[in-house]
């Protein structure tokens, strides 16, 4: 009898178990920050792409406006995020991380670079190339058909 699913369901199975385990890892080591792994990436983008709206960090993050909107009054209330206008559109605040934001960033980078070290304990440098370019491009696959196939989602 031979198995009924198919090929890409193990991969989004695997994909998903990944996930979940990366989350609860990273809950774990950033717990002394009292931060989401979630937060913490939408810091790194910050840092790599100030002054975006809270609509385009939402979209780079993958979450709801509604649950970047969360996040961002939280990081806010720490002082680690700074809210400002912006000159091109009246109506949309630029974000970028604080000075403190930066400092608590740059403290936690260590503990989440344990969960690459981590996968990297468990693959060789050029599988994990390979894995990395084959999730990229998956993700980039998956992120078209979004767009496609469901244009008005938040995503």
């Amino acid at each position: 009898m031979s198995n009924p699913m198919e090929p890409a369901s193990y991969v989004a199975d695997a994909a998903t178990r990944l996930h979940r385990a990366v989350v609860h890892i990273g809950s774990a080591r950033l717990r002394p920050w009292n931060i989401t792994l979630s937060s913490y990436a939408a810091l790194r983008v910050m840092q790599t792409r100030p002054d975006l709206t809270l609509a385009q960090l939402s979209r780079r993050c993958f979450v709801r406006p509604q649950t970047m909107t969360r996040m961002v009054t939280q990081l806010e209330k720490r002082g680690w995020v700074e809210r400002s206008k912006r000159p091109s559109d009246d109506r949309a605040l630029s974000l970028r991380l604080s000075t403190e934001g930066l400092t608590a960033l740059n403290d936690m980078d260590g503990a989440a670079r344990k969960i690459n070290a981590t996968i990297g304990e468990a693959l060789t440098p050029t599988e994990i190339d390979t894995l990395n370019d084959l999730l990229r491009r998956c993700a980039l696959a998956v992120e078209d058909e979004l767009r496609t196939s469901f244009p008005t989602d938040s995503y």
